[in-house]
């Protein structure tokens, strides 16, 4: 384990402690994307375990600069166990300026929102003002336990967002595709090549000569 990570290892007992059973505390090391998971609080919250792999947003998170900067983000939203929508936060570790792991804590509203739901179905009996919609949020995290889950998800969440399927994708949208997953940095992982082959249907070959391609793009 990285020794700047390692330092933190009371914080995930103190979270515990002051958070509660609702609160997942999870201390990821990118020094192994594919085990980031060293030390994890309440994970039956989103379902995952020590030596589970890094997130969707952990691997956007080592490649895009516009966290560079930021110490920590809050309020964003994760997704665990059985579709479940948590509220989210993360602390970047850094170590010579480099983001070298985080410390997240994600917690379970379900109950709360509930609570919420029913007392603003009781108030609007009384009160014709429509309620404001939330903010949305600035992030969405994937709280996968494997390297196919996560490129599953996100092949699907992209493939819907443009009214497509897997069927019909023709081989500029296959590449697309890869282009998308290179740019969020899912290739990090070991075995993303073959998850994202089973994913689209096509051989590993495939997705190496279109990844090739993508790369020398940029």
């Amino acid at each position: 384990m990285n020794e700047t990570v390692r330092r933190f290892l009371p914080m995930v007992d103190f979270l515990e402690q002051i958070l509660g059973k609702n609160s997942e505390i999870v201390l990821h090391d990118f020094s192994d994307p594919d085990h980031a998971i060293v030390d994890i609080r309440n994970g039956i919250v989103s379902g995952r375990k020590v030596g589970g792999p890094a997130t969707d947003l952990a691997l956007k998170i080592m490649h895009d600069p516009k966290y560079r900067d930021l110490p920590f983000i809050t309020g964003y939203e994760g997704r665990g166990a059985g579709g479940k929508t948590l509220e989210s936060a993360t602390y970047f570790i850094r170590e010579d300026n480099e983001i070298v792991g985080m410390l997240c804590v994600n917690t379970d509203l379900s109950t709360v929102r509930s609570i919420n739901a029913m007392a603003q179905q009781l108030m609007a009996c009384f009160d014709a003002v429509p309620r404001q919609a939330e903010p949305a949020s600035i992030e969405v995290e994937i709280l996968s336990e494997s390297t196919q889950e996560l490129i599953d998800h996100s092949i699907s969440e992209l493939l819907e967002s443009r009214g497509q399927d897997v069927a019909s994708l023709g081989q500029a949208d296959r590449v697309d595709v890869i282009r998308h997953l290179n740019g969020n940095g899912v290739f990090m992982l070991k075995g993303a090549v073959a998850c994202a082959a089973t994913a689209l249907g096509i051989s590993e070959p495939s997705v190496y000569r279109y990844l090739q391609k993508v790369r020398k793009e940029s």
